[in-house]
């Protein structure tokens, strides 16, 4: 059986991401007629060692700063019909779409492939830039690789295979998490000794550019791209001219001169008559630097210009394949942050033109369908419909939008005042944004929140509850104990004692309540946060050998209920101490366990008397014949009785008004 296939890497002493990149080509290997090939630059045994569990062919080669001289051993002992190579930092995320090409006999047809090199700018993944790069072609005769860095195979033979297959490379970010500029400082000398020997190579000069981007010189990287466009020919059917076209303008719109992107731009649309593609970057520079200027008839204008290229390009897929080099492709003109944010501006710009047919326009391209994207943009919708409030141009376009857009359903809800809609809403969004407003409008207009409650899970009730207490006026607080009542009596009660946490926290802190309800307060809301985590804890978890694994709240409410326990049994130098340990775990509430300290040390520092029932009969009675004596002006008297049942009623208001009135009596 023929090879069919030959990958060739050189392996340095990178043993972690060396393994990763081999496990990645294993189903490539295992099932196309395939061999390995590394070509091992390093002299990490432990590099060696894993190498060799792929295959026998490793190659040993001394490092002479000369990148295709190494690619190319690995080519030379090539023995299949087509050559693969990768870096031993990348891998592959499925080989699928490279095993089905040659098991169906597809890589007949073509003469080099390109997949695509997804460069990582952060660990976490999440930003990146996508790169065709050439690493695949069917062996021709003189085959070899040029150029001692940035090595390219020559000669190609078309047609070309795109793959959508793609190798994670994380090889420009440093140890920080940001974009290294490690590579870009060993690779511009090369580059620029390799421009001394051969200075009509026009690709040393797209590859320097690149280098000098990375690194941020933007004047070098300025200098370098206007020099390889002297070299260039002009024509949109040259790769690198279409490239150098795009490359100008970005550099100076990224090293911040936007006057001068402006110009290249205009210039390039008028003189050069670009291709589409690079029509499209230009459009999307020109819009970024009129928003810049708030400049909302040009934002509109280039927006139209750009989707009408962007229509006929999607009509027409042959010429993306066409036109697309490097990074230069459909998915970069296509990333869905870059081209919502266009249309974004561009709806904002018409607006502020007064123009909603254009408004409309741009509004129908956005992603509804997509609400992991439109929920990025429901504040601004409020902000436009805040602005443009009197002239009623947001109310306008309001018609234009998606029925069933949670963002719609919210609006006409609240109009309505309809529960449906709102619940609808919120079974249609993971915006905690709309969540909020939906719960919100629900309790100021007094429609019972429990269905809409039950439909979230509990950290998003306690956000939007949370939220509720920051943004619900103090006159309207009435309408939380209300919804609160609501929700006790339906089905969202465990909802419900998170709301009434948070309300009778707010009173206490605030001190919202008189002297003689602190306990009652206290002990209310220490039972609530009890029951609510009841409700979702096992019982266990509440043994004190495990309080550690509880949520803050919990344990603060544990060991308070236990503090008014001892308060109960009159034991409040133990209340007080267990007060005080509550408060590690729960600081926002110094205020009010300080009012209770202040209260108990009263009851400390009045006689301990028992004071049964029968006593505070008598005690009323008793009160009642004080009023009698001072109505008759028997201060002397009263006074008497007075000092002898204050220190067995310390906190009786009514004795303490009756002692002033004497006291007022005899100075009389």
């Amino acid at each position: 059986m023929k090879i069919q296939l030959s990958i060739s890497m050189l392996a340095s002493d990178r043993s972690v991401s060396l393994e990763r990149c081999l496990d990645s080509l294993q189903p490539l290997l295992m099932q196309v007629p395939s061999e390995l090939i590394i070509v091992f630059t390093g002299t990490d045994e432990r590099v060696r060692e894993i190498a060799g569990r792929y295959t026998d062919k490793i190659i040993p080669f001394t490092w002479c700063d000369n990148f295709s001289a190494a690619r190319n051993v690995g080519l030379w002992a090539a023995k299949g019909e087509w050559f693969m190579y990768i870096d031993d930092d990348e891998w592959f995320d499925d080989v699928t779409e490279i095993r089905d090409f040659f098991l169906s006999g597809e890589y007949r047809s073509y003469g080099f492939a390109c997949y695509i090199q997804r460069n990582y700018v952060d660990w976490e993944g999440i930003h990146y830039s996508d790169y065709h790069a050439f690493r695949m072609s069917r062996m021709n005769p003189g085959i070899a690789f040029q150029n001692t860095i940035h090595e390219e195979l020559v000669p190609r033979v078309n047609p070309c295979k795109y793959f959508d297959a793609y190798v994670h490379h994380y090889g420009y970010v440093s140890d920080s998490g940001t974009t290294s500029l490690e590579k870009a400082l060993r690779n511009t000398p090369l580059l620029e000794k390799s421009i001394q020997e051969r200075p009509k190579y026009i690709k040393n000069y797209l590859q320097i550019v690149q280098e000098y981007v990375i690194a941020g010189e933007w004047k070098k990287a300025e200098e370098y791209c206007r020099k390889g466009r002297e070299l260039c020919q002009p024509t949109n059917e040259n790769d690198y001219w279409r490239w150098l076209q795009m490359k100008l303008v970005e550099i100076l719109h990224e090293s911040g001169d936007w006057q001068g992107a402006e110009k290249e731009s205009l210039r390039m649309l008028e003189e050069e008559d670009p291709c589409e593609l690079v029509k499209l970057e230009l459009y999307i520079h020109l819009i970024a630097i009129y928003v810049e200027r708030n400049s909302a008839e040009e934002i509109v204008r280039y927006g139209k210009e750009f989707e009408e290229t962007l229509a006929y390009m999607d009509k027409n897929p042959e010429v993306w394949s066409r036109q697309s080099y490097a990074e230069m492709t459909e998915r970069k003109v296509k990333v869905p942050s870059r081209l919502n944010h266009i249309r974004m501006n561009c709806i904002g710009s018409a607006l502020k033109l007064g123009d909603i047919s254009q408004a409309a326009y741009f509004l129908k391209l956005l992603p509804w369908d997509e609400e992991y994207w439109m929920q990025r943009y429901y504040q601004i919708f409020d902000q436009w419909r805040q602005q443009y409030k009197e002239s009623g141009e947001f109310v306008k376009l309001l018609d234009d939008f998606p029925e069933e857009s949670p963002y719609t359903l919210l609006q006409r809800a609240i109009l309505c005042g309809a529960s449906e809609g709102l619940i609808r809403c919120l079974e249609k969004t993971e915006s905690f944004y709309l969540q909020y407003q939906a719960v919100e409008a629900a309790v100021k207009s007094q429609i019972d929140p429990s269905p809409l409650a039950k439909t979230l899970d509990l950290d998003t009730w306690q956000r939007c509850a949370q939220s509720l207490m920051n943004c619900i006026p103090k006159d309207e607080t009435e309408k939380l104990w209300r919804a609160l009542e609501d929700m006790k009596q339906g089905e969202a009660a465990v909802h419900g004692l998170w709301l009434e946490k948070l309300l009778r926290e707010k009173a206490m802190i605030r001190r919202e309540y008189r002297n003689c309800e602190l306990f009652e307060t206290l002990s209310a809301y220490i039972q609530c946060i009890l029951q609510y985590y009841r409700e979702q804890y096992r019982e266990e978890l509440f043994c004190k050998e495990r309080y550690n694994i509880l949520p803050k709240d919990c344990r603060f409410a544990i060991l308070a209920d236990e503090a008014m326990g001892k308060i109960e049994e009159m034991k409040l130098p133990e209340a007080v101490r267990l007060l005080r340990s509550a408060l590690k775990f729960a600081p926002s509430m110094t205020g009010v366990i300080r009012e209770v300290t202040r209260h108990m040390a009263t009851r400390m520092a009045a006689p301990k008397q028992a004071v049964g029932e029968e006593f505070r009969t008598l005690a009323v009675q008793m009160k009642g014949a004080l009023k009698t004596m001072i109505d008759s002006g028997q201060y002397e008297e009263a006074l008497s009785v007075i000092t002898q049942l204050t220190p067995l009623l310390p906190e009786d208001l009514d004795l303490l008004r009756m002692r002033q009135n004497v006291l007022r009596g005899l100075a009389d």
